[in-house]
């Protein structure tokens, strides 16, 4: 039996975060019903990249990222009709989760409060930027705007580049899983309980926990700055270096290891040289310790380095391209990039399953990410709905 087997989600959400949450629950056997507007279906269809060959078909790389495992219903919520077919699905729903601007599915009928009344064992998940209340509570928000509003920022770039955000985005999947974490926690409460719960998750809170070491830092006096790829303890070691032939992270995070780099680079009389022999003396003659280090590195290439230092238990690694990172071998051996047919483009179509393993239990996607209403007619007969019915809703275009 899978984690969630048996467990249903009406999923309300688009773009990336909320979407990401509820395909975590998804590859751990949840029936996730997406709920996607008539004709256009999640806004995240039509996002980044524009070179994504089956973009014009709904299918953007955002969309196949966070949609496997989960069936399409198209329902318009404006629609008068929408009312009735939502009390019909959340009757006999487990989680319910909406990444709308806060109070947006309130105003519509269908917020905490109603749909409580419907099944008070409802588990309600409001993923937002800011959350449900405060001064920037009705703010849109995307990644880049809560990387800004977070502090990542402040921390990643350069005195040349100025402040810059990361190219991952890292603030909406940080977010997804957290968002997975809570409504996992809120489901195990029920088991005890009996009772339902709203989940009011804030992307900024998400990402102000992710540079927590860097505010208490600051709140402590020390106010870190643009650290490039530097470590939190300034080590000018623990940094990116050029190597014969790429970029070598080096990161070691005590100093034993910091002392252990010059035997790996062949000149361990620097580990007794007072310039260098401690992390004050390295941060001191930063400018002499690099060049030296640099000097040394440039004889070979960053992966030869990367074994070196591993051989001698010291964090490294040769920075990956993206297609570097589709042939690595731990990936591979772990199965975590997988490909599952989707009729829907003529493709195979890669998306990313759990970074964890359960015993006894497969994670993974059992089916391809859904053309928009794929799925409309059988859901809704599953719920109840006779032939007539849904004819009658498509002909009102509520769905």
């Amino acid at each position: 039996m899978r984690t969630f087997e048996g467990v249903k989600v009406i999923d309300f959400t688009q773009a990336i975060a909320g979407p990401y949450a509820t395909f975590q629950l998804a590859l751990m056997g949840a029936d996730v019903i997406k709920i996607e507007q008539p004709g256009m279906g999640d806004q995240g269809r039509q996002m980044y990249p524009l070179d994504n060959p089956y973009k014009d078909e709904g299918f953007s790389a955002i969309f196949m990222s966070a949609n496997a495992g989960k069936r399409s219903l198209t329902l318009d919520i404006k629609h008068e009709a929408a009312a009735g077919v939502i009390e019909r699905l959340v009757r006999d729903a487990d989680v319910v989760v909406e990444n709308f601007k806060a109070g947006t599915m309130a105003r519509r009928g269908f917020g905490w409060d109603d749909l409580r009344k419907i099944n008070p064992k409802l588990i309600y998940c409001s993923v937002t930027g800011f959350g449900q209340t405060g001064p920037r509570a009705a703010a849109a928000a995307y990644d880049p705007t809560i990387q800004a509003l977070s502090g990542i920022m402040a921390l990643n770039g350069t005195g040349e580049t100025g402040p810059m955000r990361c190219g991952a985005i890292l603030c909406d999947m940080s977010s997804a899983l957290t968002a997975a974490f809570a409504i996992s926690a809120a489901l195990f409460k029920r088991e005890r309980t009996g009772e339902g719960a709203h989940l009011d998750l804030s992307m900024q809170d998400v990402a102000a926990g992710m540079v927590s070491p860097n505010l208490l830092q600051t709140m402590h006096g020390k106010e870190p700055k643009l650290m490039g790829s530097r470590s939190l303890s300034g080590n000018p070691l623990a940094e990116t270096h050029p190597t014969k032939d790429g970029v070598l992270l080096l990161m070691p995070a005590i100093e034993a290891q910091s002392l252990r780099v010059w035997a790996v680079v062949g000149l361990p009389d620097m580990a007794t040289d007072s310039r260098f022999s401690t992390l004050a003396a390295r941060i001191e003659n930063e400018a002499e310790c690099l060049t030296i280090l640099r000097e040394a590195l440039s004889a070979e290439d960053a992966k030869t380095w990367e074994q070196r230092f591993a051989d001698a238990g010291i964090p490294a690694a040769a920075v990956a391209t993206l297609p570097d990172i589709l042939s690595d071998a731990q990936l591979g051996h772990r199965d975590t990039i997988r490909s599952i047919a989707a009729p829907a483009v003529s493709a195979e179509v890669a998306y990313c399953t759990t970074p964890f393993k359960i015993s006894g239990e497969e994670t993974g996607a059992d089916r391809p990410p859904p053309a928009v209403g794929a799925d409309t007619e059988k859901v809704l007969a599953e719920f109840g709905y006779s032939d007539e019915e849904i004819a009658a809703l498509r002909e009102s275009a509520a769905i």
